[in-house]
């Protein structure tokens, strides 16, 4: 037997245990497993920051508040932040924007959200989920 030999049966043995220990793990469910808390999102009291979720639908119009109330252009978006700044400034707390986007929308709509939020001097933060729109 050459030198090479003993090799190939070093590297079988070690793939044989590498086979061995995947066959055994043991695989979770995504499921079940528990995305981080931030500790930014959970501020509370007089001085915690008012952060408003706009989302951002695939025709082009924003439901802010929960869904409950959808603005259909960009001017209305402007109009509605603005009196959103006016009440953090009168509360004393910063203003921050969630843009939270469709999956399946164009993104020039959330670049034109995040442009407004850039002109207006609100930070935002960007989200891309799946969520159902009807």
């Amino acid at each position: 037997m050459g030198k090479n030999s003993l090799m190939i049966r070093l590297i079988d043995v070690v793939f044989i245990l590498l086979f061995g220990f995947i066959a055994i793990s043991q695989i979770g469910i995504s499921a079940a497993i528990e995305p981080p808390k931030s500790a930014e999102a959970e501020q509370s009291g007089p001085d915690a920051p008012i952060e408003v979720i706009v989302g951002v639908s695939r025709d082009g119009s924003y439901p802010v508040d929960a869904g409950n109330r959808v603005l259909s252009d960009i001017r209305e978006l402007k109009s509605y932040l603005s009196n959103k700044m006016a009440e953090a400034a009168a509360q004393g707390v910063p203003l921050g924007v969630r843009i939270r986007a469709a999956w399946d929308s164009p993104v020039e709509h959330s670049l034109a959200v995040a442009r407004l939020c850039r002109e207006l001097g609100i930070p935002k933060g960007l989200d891309v989920i799946k969520m159902q729109m009807e």
